[in-house]
């Protein structure tokens, strides 16, 4: 099972923005900036270390024509500054593999960061959403369909990241747990003890009244005490049963 499921749809539109698939020249999880032109030929980015791949990328920064100077490398293009920076976050040890998982993995972090649970969750707009996620890979379109940094080409077009976006949301939905219901006759005996409450606690606050009437005309104040104590009593012996009644009918309707 692909424990990235979710977010595959995004992950996908990632690789195909960025040209590490669908291209002649793309290897996948295995690409580096600008189709190898900096690593000395193809490489298998996938069998070799976290220290590996750190190496490797510091040797595509100092490569002299690398205009770019970018170290990109993988599926989703991660250079060395942000690779590293996850490495902390995450506490990875450098002896793992930059196969095809850590780099799903790599990949969600960032989408993380960029705030698609945040959007999932209803706390982001899809327009932000798209502002950050242009921010952290040059080939996404903001909304107004232009890349964040100049000089650089979007790999597609915004209603294509929506498309993607919709499906990953529904996915999201697709796992969330059902909506727990009442069942209509639980819902009608709570009614009628909550209708109950309200009728008490209005008799209740009716004899505060009285009592608080007793003690303007000088009515000793142990005895509006103990009104209301009385009335407290009186709620308390005839309600509380009948709630925990109905509190156990509920429990019980819900098992069912």
């Amino acid at each position: 099972m692909d424990k990235y499921y979710v977010y595959r749809p995004l992950l996908d539109l990632i690789k195909k923005f960025e040209g590490t698939v669908g291209n002649p020249k793309a290897r996948g999880y295995n690409t580096t900036l600008s189709y190898d032109a900096y690593t000395g030929g193809p490489v298998d980015l996938v069998k070799m270390t976290l220290k590996q791949v750190d190496d490797l990328q510091g040797r595509m920064l100092a490569h002299p024509k690398n205009k770019w100077n970018s170290s990109a490398a993988g599926a989703y293009q991660i250079v060395r500054t942000t690779k590293r920076g996850i490495e902390a976050k995450l506490k990875l040890d450098k002896s793992l593999l930059y196969d095809e998982d850590m780099q799903d993995r790599m990949a969600c972090y960032l989408l993380g960061v960029r705030g698609i649970d945040k959007w999932l969750a209803g706390r982001m707009s899809m327009d932000t959403l798209l502002t950050n996620l242009s921010a952290e890979w040059a080939s996404f379109p903001k909304p107004d369909g232009n890349g964040t940094y100049a000089g650089q080409g979007v790999g597609g077009k915004v209603s294509e990241v929506k498309a993607a976006l919709e499906e990953v949301k529904r996915r999201h939905l697709e796992g969330q747990p059902a909506k727990e219901t009442v069942p209509p006759k639980v819902e009608k005996e709570v009614k009628k003890e909550t209708n109950l409450w309200g009728y008490l606690l209005s008799i209740f606050g009716s004899a505060g009244a009285v009592i608080q009437w007793l003690r303007d005309q000088d009515i000793g104040g142990i005895v509006a005490f103990g009104g209301i104590g009385l009335c407290g009593v009186l709620i308390l012996t005839f309600l509380g049963p009948r709630l925990a009644r109905s509190i156990k009918q509920i429990r019980e309707e819900l098992r069912a």
